[in-house]
């Protein structure tokens, strides 16, 4: 029996296993964690946190769903430092990071997924994005070509001149307005809301003190 010095990758603490054992427990904090091999010296002991990067990224759709964005983006960058070779990561990146997301959904395709944000999930966020916002503010803009458009032959027949300021400064307030709700939703990129229930709040709390157990 040979004693290895391992690093407990929770607290950061040199905990002393035997060579043989496959999983222990650490001295100082308390948690478990696993001797893949007899690993010494300052490398870091792996360990299995599947179920605790799975609580995280259920927290974290919930946090998308409620539109609370900052809190999302927070949880998902948890969850992939504790493990980034996972689909959901990766698909739930791609709705926040639109530059790099069409990389992000390639990587996706060819890891494991756990099944809380697949590429379905991913999919509800951009079509609401492009339906919502994008096709508003180019059906305003057509609007408000014509009505400019149109504007000043009538009032030159009808020698009705006040109307053409009225009518651009309206076609230029719901341009402008429908731009603003056309970048809010980009920023936002809050999905169809689903709908809540007390199981969800149940099931929400469950989560959270299951992680402040682990």
């Amino acid at each position: 029996m040979t004693l290895v010095a391992c690093t407990c990758p929770h607290c950061g603490g040199e905990v002393k296993m035997e060579d043989t054992l496959a999983t222990g427990f650490c001295t100082y904090c308390g948690r478990q964690i696993i001797n893949d091999k007899a690993i010494v010296g300052d490398i870091k002991v792996k360990m299995d946190r599947t179920s605790e990067v799975v609580n995280i990224l259920r927290l974290a759709k919930y946090s998308m769903y409620d539109g609370d964005l900052y809190g999302a983006q927070a949880l998902l960058g948890k969850a992939m430092q504790m493990d980034a070779d996972n689909a959901d990561v990766w698909y739930m990146d791609a709705v926040f990071d639109k530059k790099n997301a069409k990389n992000d959904i390639i990587r996706a395709k060819s890891l494991k997924s756990y099944g809380v944000f697949t590429e379905e999930d991913m999919n509800s966020y951009k079509t609401l994005t492009r339906s919502g916002g994008q096709g508003l503010f180019i059906t305003c803009t057509i609007i408000t070509f014509f009505s400019i458009f149109f504007s000043v032959p009538f009032a030159i027949i009808f020698e009705k001149f006040y109307l053409i300021p009225i009518i651009m400064f309206c076609g230029m307030l719901l341009t402008v307005l429908s731009a603003v709700n056309m970048m809010r939703l980009k920023k936002k990129n809050v999905p169809i809301p689903s709908p809540r229930n007390e199981m969800d709040d149940e099931m929400r709390q469950a989560i959270k003190d299951e992680l402040r157990k682990q």
